[in-house]
């Protein structure tokens, strides 16, 4: 095989090409700034950055309405500050739009050869992000001084008055990424290697342990960070973004499977069946309140199918049974919830020596299975849709509300674990026989 730069279309070098042009889009046409104290309003809401101006003067106009920002009228010095601030953006704007055709132009025709354009670009695309986050976090301090307000967390936060939107942070989030992996993206010259491709037989997948960790931070970090963020941080309830956010991270253990040989089709392909079981049965029991097999078919999938596989399950199936039975800021904190009680499972029931051959083992492995997934769902989901349904109401977050949130919904979960172990103890081992069975006739999955 030639040593030399491959040329065409290659299928990593494609993705900063993406990114740029959804950065592009971002600081053209995406609202960024968002002011959710004029929802009531006759007023727009968002804001593009070609409309800083606008901004201010509705903001000006809220003002002397009388809205919910009681505060003093700017003064004509402020008010030419925000004009340079505003001319400001728009330019760094009009040029981060420049930089980033160019960034996609030169990482399709270039690769290896454009990194450092590539690199430069988007670190202007995070600056510009960053900036965009000092600029508001700014204006809320001086918002707050000026109505005599404390500016202490919650109210720069959660009660803050001028926000970004989802868009700006996902174009961080990108950004900072690239940079990160541009350089491994754009040297395609791996993608032609025969030795990448050699037979799964032979050469056995060796990150069990790195992917296990990996997962273990991602969902013990990472995705409790993603949901705090957009609790205190995208208050206008982005619950769509935060659950791709979520998804992306679960996707990352699960895929470096596929690190060192080809993926297959039918290895995703059982994971979407899984989680399309878990919709279906929530589906068939709707008009049972709590009476669900969505925990009982993710555990079922971490046990057959791996931890990785067991968390991206359980929040793939929390994700679109929502288009379903309804989007809102509750989604990101099942899907975690359904996800880790997937992932636990994976890690404490997957090896098939402990579950298979006798049938009393077969027996003993049902009995604890049926044991973790009622006290699993009674407990971990409980815990964390409770504290969810604290978060959700906007009251003061105080132990009298998490407390009387557990209380009134210990009920409901105590009904929630009795379905999970009626299901698991009817579903356990002729479910685990087929996914066994699938693994092994087509060796797929193998860790």
């Amino acid at each position: 095989m030639s040593k030399k730069q491959a040329t065409g279309v290659d299928t990593r070098a494609m993705l900063p090409l993406y990114v740029s042009l959804f950065v592009s889009l971002c600081a053209s046409f995406f609202p960024w700034i968002s002011i959710p104290v004029l929802k009531y309003s006759q007023l727009p809401v968002t804001y593009t950055f070609w409309e800083m101006e606008q901004c201010v003067k509705n903001i000006q106009t809220s003002i002397e309405m009388g809205g919910r920002m009681r505060m003093e009228l700017f003064e004509a010095g402020e008010l030419e500050m925000l004009h340079k601030i505003s001319m400001g953006l728009k330019g760094a704007a009009g040029l981060l739009i420049l930089f980033m055709v160019l960034c996609g132009v030169l990482s399709y025709t270039m690769k290896k050869k454009s990194l450092g354009y590539v690199r430069f670009a988007f670190v202007w695309s995070s600056l510009m992000a960053v900036a965009a986050f000092c600029c508001i976090g700014a204006a809320n301090l001086f918002i707050n001084e000026r109505m005599g307000r404390e500016s202490n967390f919650i109210n720069l936060t959660i009660h803050s008055y001028i926000q970004l939107t989802a868009w700006q942070y996902a174009q961080l989030i990108l950004s900072v990424l690239m940079l990160i992996w541009a350089g491994k993206l754009l040297d395609t010259q791996a993608e032609y290697e025969v030795q990448k491709y050699i037979e799964r037989s032979v050469k056995k997948d060796r990150g069990v342990g790195k992917r296990t960790l990996t997962a273990m931070v991602l969902i013990l970090v990472a995705i409790p960070f993603v949901i705090f963020f957009g609790i205190f941080f995208l208050n206008d309830r982005s619950e769509i973004f935060i659950s791709l956010c979520i998804i992306g991270l679960a996707m990352i253990p699960f895929f470096m499977v596929f690190e060192e040989r080809k993926p297959q089709a039918r290895e995703i392909l059982l994971i979407a069946v899984m989680a399309a079981i878990a919709v279906a049965g929530r589906m068939a029991f709707f008009m049972l309140p709590q009476f669900k097999p969505v925990a009982a078919i993710v555990i079922l999938a971490g046990v057959g199918l791996g931890a990785e596989a067991g968390f991206l399950t359980g929040a793939m199936a929390g994700f679109v049974s929502n288009f379903f039975f309804g989007q809102g800021p509750w989604t990101p904190w099942q899907m975690f919830s359904f996800g880790i009680i997937g992932f636990l499972a994976g890690l404490l029931f997957r090896s098939p020596g402990k579950r298979s051959g006798s049938r009393k083992k077969e027996w003993r492995h049902k009995i604890l299975l049926c044991i973790y997934g009622g006290l699993s769902t009674l407990v971990i989901y409980g815990f964390f849709m409770d504290t969810a349904s604290v978060t959700m109401v906007g009251q003061d977050l105080s132990w009298q509300a998490f407390a009387a949130s557990y209380a009134t919904g210990f009920p409901f979960n105590v009904i929630h674990g009795t379905s999970t172990v009626i299901f698991l103890f009817f579903l356990t081992i002729p479910m685990e026989r087929k996914l066994d069975r699938i693994r092994k006739k087509y060796g797929i999955l193998e860790v």
